[in-house]
């Protein structure tokens, strides 16, 4: 419910782009998303300048909207792989996140653990992981 009101809210002003981005208006959907008000404000713009319709950015779910993966299909794009693989500086390192995580940004320290305890199984080495 909490999060529904913060995206009417935050929509409010990427129907109106003439609206002010007031800092007021916001303070409930910064307390909620535990963010800046600078950063809400950011990706406000960022509609605005795209002219995505409104009704997008209600189906994005809100800690994942990030308009730079956005076309103007409203289709994400999830290719992460040459951005992952310059962070990465091995080929192993590459080969390890691509083949358990696919092209995603990050995960969760639980999914990173279970990756590696996996491949310590699969090369029969379980005390490394230990």
């Amino acid at each position: 419910m909490q999060s529904s009101s913060c995206i009417k809210a935050i929509g409010s002003f990427i129907r109106n782009p003439k609206k002010a981005i007031s800092e007021d208006d916001l303070s409930n959907s910064i307390g909620t998303y535990e963010t800046e008000f600078a950063f809400i404000k950011e990706d406000i713009e960022k509609y605005r300048s795209q002219r995505i319709k409104h009704e997008c950015f209600s189906v994005l779910h809100p800690w994942a909207y990030d308009l730079d993966q956005v076309d103007f299909k409203y289709i994400m794009n999830n290719d992460l792989t040459k951005k992952i693989c310059s962070h990465l500086r091995t080929q192993n390192s590459q080969a390890f996140w691509l083949a358990f995580f696919k092209c995603q940004a990050s995960v969760s320290a639980d999914d990173f653990f279970g990756a590696i305890r996996e491949l310590c199984q699969i090369n029969k080495i379980p005390e490394f992981f230990s």
